[in-house]
């Protein structure tokens, strides 16, 4: 309704995939266990909010804007919302749309982001700075260090999984509906 665009969408294919870590993956917590769980499909946004789509939203509703620490808005992903937030930003897109948007589950936000793969990451088992904006300072697994960017870049720097989502690992936590 306000004459936008909305965020770009990719539907995710149902299926069945094994969720949780395996016993010997680097990290794991006690609450990580493996069991199968399967998905319907399911539209997620092609990347994270952004500022530019947040604040839009933010405008409309007569919500304070959240900080963005001096770091940019625009394409940069948003930061400092609650989860409460989110799901306002979900309900307003519904009502803006006639479409209905939503937080993903824990279930189906983890198997998008494995993209039908069954390695601690979409692109393997282990991570670096190539791939991921995350503390460089950090060593995971046969990785090594890397670059430590101290802030959000951009979505969409870094190749998009096998179905096609940007920045699944790293650069923000995500909010789900579980």
């Amino acid at each position: 309704q306000d004459g936008s665009e909305g965020p770009t969408m990719v539907v995710v294919p149902g299926g069945r995939f094994l969720m949780g870590s395996l016993p010997e993956e680097l990290e794991r917590r006690a609450n990580e266990h493996q069991h199968e769980v399967e998905v319907a499909p399911f539209a997620l946004g092609k990347y994270a909010v952004i500022f530019e789509e947040y604040d839009r939203f933010a405008t409309a509703t007569n919500r304070e804007k959240p900080s963005d620490e001096g770091w940019g808005r625009g394409k940069r992903p948003v930061i400092n919302v609650t989860w409460f937030d989110a799901v306002a930003y979900a309900e307003w897109l519904s009502q803006q749309t006639g479409q209905i948007y939503r937080l993903p589950t824990e279930a189906e936000w983890e198997y998008a982001c494995r993209a039908g793969t069954a390695t601690p990451f979409s692109f393997g088992t282990t991570i670096s700075t190539d791939q991921v904006n995350y503390c460089g300072n950090y060593v995971y697994g046969k990785g090594r260090k890397g670059v430590y960017r101290q802030k959000t870049i951009e979505v969409g720097q870094f190749p998009a999984n096998a179905w096609g989502l940007y920045d699944l690992h790293g650069n923000v936590w995500e909010w789900t509906s579980s």
